[in-house]
């Protein structure tokens, strides 16, 4: 049989659970709602919170990276430097070699010189002995050697005098923006001493011992070239016009000979054969 209570008991049941459903739900809707919302907020933040530390990390490789670029400009930079200061160091070894080669050949030259006056009283002696000698047999005397052997000693000394003048001129233009000096007494502490600047054949001037009494008119050599490049080396930069000898901007010295004079090609001062002129003599 169908009881009529318990029909009613059903229903209150049904209905008293679809009330607290409900009721549930209008009590935590509100929370829940937030709860997604806030959800869905933290998301997108999450994201870009994760890639706003790896940008960093980027970023501080990067700076890591450009401090180590910087440290290796430094060090190639110090590099360069050394580089520099070791070719400047091999450069100056080279002079200072070069420069002591020719104090001994000025050494030895000064020797012979010493023995010159010997030499010529005995020359004298028997060239006057071969007149006499040939005055009395009627026939010509011969050339004095001893006369040959003084001028070709006297153009050594004069040679050795060029290659100091040349060197001290570019001792001085390294230090000087690779510019060659303008007189000589510029360059008066790479010469060391002024007895350098008159030849040996010039037998007009008298030889400045030092330079507290130079006063130029002990100069023998002309200088052709004042602040010339030192890099061109077909540039005159010194003559001597009593032997005939030339300095080179590089330094080195040349003996000319009757084919070879110094001429102005192009505004400069340049050694040309004398049956080619427009044509560079070679060293």
């Amino acid at each position: 049989m169908n009881d009529p209570a318990s029909h009613r008991s059903d229903g209150l049941i049904a209905d008293g659970s679809e009330d607290a459903g409900a009721s549930f739900l209008r009590r935590k809707g509100p929370a829940l709602s937030f709860c997604a919302l806030l959800l869905a907020g933290l998301i997108p933040l999450t994201l870009q919170t994760l890639r706003m530390l790896e940008l960093r990390r980027e970023n501080a490789t990067l700076r890591v990276a450009t401090a180590n670029l910087d440290q290796l400009r430094q060090d190639n930079s110090e590099l360069e430097r050394l580089r520099a200061a070791v070719q400047q160091a091999d450069r100056a070894q080279k002079e200072q070699e070069e420069l002591e080669k020719l104090r001994t050949e000025v050494d030895q030259l000064r020797a012979v010189a010493q023995e010159l006056p010997a030499l010529r009283a005995e020359s004298q002696r028997l060239a006057a002995e071969r007149a006499e000698a040939a005055a009395k047999a009627g026939v010509a005397t011969e050339v004095d050697p001893f006369a040959e052997a003084k001028g070709r000693a006297q153009r050594i000394s004069c040679i050795s005098n060029i290659k100091q003048i040349g060197l001290a001129a570019r001792m001085w233009a390294n230090d000087h923006q690779e510019i060659m000096p303008t007189d000589f007494l510029t360059m008066s502490n790479e010469l060391t001493t002024p007895k350098i600047l008159t030849c040996a054949a010039d037998t007009a001037r008298t030889r400045a011992a030092d330079w507290r009494v130079f006063d130029g008119s002990s100069v023998s050599y002309e200088l052709l070239s004042p602040g010339a490049d030192p890099r061109d080396p077909s540039i005159v930069f010194v003559r001597c016009p009593i032997c005939n000898n030339v300095g080179l901007a590089d330094g080195s010295a040349l003996q000319l000979g009757p084919g070879t004079r110094v001429e102005k090609v192009d505004g400069k001062f340049k050694v040309i054969r004398v049956d080619s002129p427009a044509l560079p003599a070679q060293p």
